[in-house]
């Protein structure tokens, strides 16, 4: 039974596949096979919707990155890594590291190892999966402890030097200033408090109201938003670095109107060497001041800060360096001390670094003032009026004498070596 019926069967599929259908309905089959349009594949439409899609997540992060940008445009960026997913406000409750305390009760926070964290900084260029080095969790306990810069607590006591010096910036002025009723009235003041004003205007304010901008024929100088040379910025090595600062106003002075009678002895130094703090030729950086939007973070600006003074401070020791090395009675080191703020349109931080031992840079906070209160907006400004009194005045005089005596005790050795030349 199997046999013939198996027979039958393949005769009937063979008669199907063989011309031996009228010829009319063949013509009709092959006329509908060809009319028929190919078949689609199933996952065309869904894939153009997928990359029309991703197309618009990728254009929503691109806004994102660059956002992030312009809200931290005073450092150097760091490309993300896997503890970008790591809340900074969560950090913030860890346990503080263990200092221990050299001879002078100073806090010396351990140096990291070669293992200590996964990223290493960079001074790569932004991107879109970049952030700023400086709001990294573990800056100030990588980076900055790597290259000896510290922030101690407001508790402790200032070197004595230091102290004398935040006394003299804390003393009243004989010029007029604000009255607290025209502080209370002050429309543009008011308005960063309540219309949550972003950094530039912050900025513009503060410019206008307090931070005064020198005039060209004077001895100071304020560049804005400008790179600090990179070898102004104190780095022990390249692992950790101390993310190059791009303060939003520095205040140094003019090379050319602050030391016209110094230009022979600051030429023989080289700018690495004699005070040159960025390529608009402003020397010897004392103050620097970082601003925030409303919403921006002043921890990140004291960061910057951190970074900003102690470079300040190591241009500064370079020439205290080089007048160690005369080893003439005549000479007496400068004050190397240098001030920053780190500020937004309602608070304001004031710090004060210096150099503790050949290694060292602390950054310690004088005061904070709330700039919605007359009386704290009068004190700031007072403040700071002072610190540009002071580097205007008495620190430039330490400077001008201090390169007059490079430049004699040069002269001098020439002199020296001359007449020791047999004839």
């Amino acid at each position: 039974m199997d046999g013939p019926s198996q027979s039958t069967k393949r005769r009937l599929d063979t008669n199907l596949e063989t011309p031996s259908l009228p010829a009319a309905k063949r013509a009709r089959l092959s006329k509908t096979d060809l009319q028929q349009p190919a078949p689609k594949h199933p996952r065309a439409s869904f894939l153009e919707d997928h990359v029309e899609l991703t197309d618009t997540i990728s254009e929503w992060l691109e806004s994102i990155g660059s956002d992030r940008e312009k809200r931290c445009r005073s450092d150097s960026y760091l490309h993300a890594s896997s503890d970008d997913l790591i809340s900074r406000n969560l950090t913030r409750s860890a346990p503080q590291m263990a200092y221990n305390r050299d001879a002078d009760g100073y806090a010396v926070p351990p140096t990291p190892g070669p293992s200590y964290g996964s990223v290493a900084p960079s001074d790569a260029g932004s991107s879109r999966s970049s952030r700023a080095l400086v709001e990294d969790p573990y800056y100030r306990d990588q980076n900055l402890a790597f290259n000896h810069v510290y922030m101690r607590p407001p508790c402790d006591q200032f070197p004595e030097h230091v102290s004398s010096l935040v006394d003299q910036v804390r003393q009243s002025r004989d010029s007029p200033g604000p009255t607290l009723d025209e502080v209370r009235h002050d429309a543009g003041l008011y308005q960063l408090e309540m219309e949550g004003l972003d950094e530039p205007a912050v900025e513009r304010y503060f410019g206008n109201s307090i931070l005064p901008y020198p005039n060209p024929e004077d001895d100071l100088r304020r560049s804005d938003r400008q790179p600090m040379s990179r070898h102004a910025v104190p780095n022990a090595g390249p692992q950790f670095k101390v993310s190059n600062p791009i303060p939003d106003m520095l205040y140094g002075y003019s090379r050319h109107q602050a030391f016209p009678d110094q230009q022979t002895q600051l030429i023989s130094m080289g700018n690495e060497m004699n005070g040159t703090a960025n390529n608009q030729s402003l020397m010897y950086p004392f103050f620097v001041i970082e601003f925030k939007g409303n919403g921006g973070d002043l921890w990140v600006a004291t960061n910057q800060c951190l970074g900003g003074s102690a470079s300040c401070v190591n241009i500064a020791e370079r020439l205290n360096r080089q007048l160690k090395a005369c080893k003439s009675s005549k000479v007496k080191p400068i004050d190397s001390t240098a001030f920053s703020i780190a500020m937004n349109g309602t608070e304001a931080r004031l710090y004060v670094s210096w150099k503790h031992s050949d290694l060292d840079y602390y950054m310690q906070k004088v005061d904070s003032f709330l700039l919605q209160k007359p009386r704290d907006y009068i004190e700031f400004r007072k403040h700071v009026r002072n610190i540009i009194d002071w580097g205007k005045d008495t620190r430039l005089k330490e400077i001008r004498e201090s390169l007059d005596t490079l430049l004699e005790e040069s002269r001098k050795r020439t002199s020296e070596a001359a007449k020791s030349r047999p004839p």
